[in-house]
């Protein structure tokens, strides 16, 4: 297993040179001029050529990506063109509000598509079965931001029942120790500051959880098929057990394998894909930083954006593959 861990993450190295350059060629191929945004609409031509030395954009291509890259390897991802502050430092800022919306997001989806997926293949053809798997292509379905804006719509502005954007309500304090407002409240027993940042992460939750729940659903409802029509599972119901037992001690654990791949690839996506519903919500998170990035042209920001979430997900894939070993013992790595 230590073997398998250390080649993994040795892989890392070349996955993230390769996403270090498609990155940098992508961004600089996209149209706009940030040395233009940064100097104004109105500034003189000789001004725009001076910040454009300054940040170092008349260099060609290749020196621009190398000193990038040497910067990289001592860890420093450059200085935002926008804000002037290290990229690395705003991000580190930023990734707890991601972190605590793609966990709450993703213990919906695993909690809700567990329940509903196992129910249809329990009660297959059966009205639960129908509408299980219907509510989970309408999940499936449905565009991320719409959700978002309809959940706006009912529960924030008709209903007045939770709030529509920020983390937390103005004026109430709470003293930061880890960024996750949630468990920062918890420690400092701030009751006040805990109802009102969970009352802001359930819409965004919601809209963010959907699609893994509906893939969810689906995946542990074929999984589940292909188990409990299995020989084991008619020798435990004929072993007298309940059924209950039955379903969720032996047939469910089996079914997990695959139901596992989905939640891992999933909470991977979400940690790094949540552009859309930190833009709606306006939560301030890595997203949300990486679509203002590229509206400012902001390239260090944007690079050390993108290699940041690819180095997350690469790193959830591999704590994927490390928990199969744990759920079914027979895998063995090598």
């Amino acid at each position: 297993m230590k073997r398998y861990i250390i080649k993994r993450l040795l892989l890392l190295i070349p996955v993230l040179f390769g996403v270090s350059i498609i990155v940098f060629v992508v961004v600089r191929l996209a149209p706009g001029d940030p040395a233009r945004i940064l100097a104004g609409e109105h500034a003189s031509p000789e001004y725009v050529e001076a910040m454009r030395t300054k940040w170092q954009l008349d260099k060609p291509l290749y020196i621009q990506y190398l000193v990038w890259l040497r910067n990289l390897l001592r860890g420093d991802l450059g200085r935002s063109i926008a804000t002037r502050s290290p990229v690395l430092e705003e991000i580190l800022q930023r990734f707890p509000a991601t972190l605590e919306l793609s966990i709450a997001a993703m213990l919906f989806a695993i909690v809700v598509g567990i329940a509903a997926g196992v129910t249809a293949a329990v009660k297959q053809y059966s009205f639960w079965d129908y509408f299980s798997m219907t509510g989970a292509l309408f999940g499936v379905s449905m565009p991320v931001f719409w959700l978002g804006l309809m959940l706006m719509f009912i529960f924030g502005l008709e209903l007045d029942w939770l709030p529509v954007s920020g983390r937390i309500d103005v004026g109430v304090n709470l003293k930061v120790i880890t960024g996750l407002y949630l468990l920062d409240s918890l420690l400092t027993l701030n009751k006040t500051a805990f109802l009102s940042a969970l009352s802001h992460l359930i819409l965004p939750s919601i809209a963010l959880g959907t699609i893994p729940m509906a893939l969810i659903a689906r995946m542990t409802r074929s999984a589940m098929l292909e188990v409990i029509r299995q020989d084991f599972i008619r020798t435990e119901r004929a072993k007298g057990l309940p059924e209950k037992m039955v379903i969720y001690k032996h047939a469910l654990k089996n079914a997990l394998i695959p139901i596992v791949t989905v939640i891992g690839m999933e909470f991977g996506l979400l940690l790094g894909g949540a552009i859309l519903t930190e833009t709606v919500f306006s939560w301030p998170g890595l997203g949300r930083y990486t679509v203002d990035a590229v509206y400012a042209r902001d390239y260090p920001a944007i690079q050390g954006a993108v290699l940041f979430i690819a180095f997350v997900f690469v790193v959830v894939n591999l704590a994927t593959d490390v928990l199969y070993a744990y759920l079914n013992p027979r895998i063995r790595y090598q």
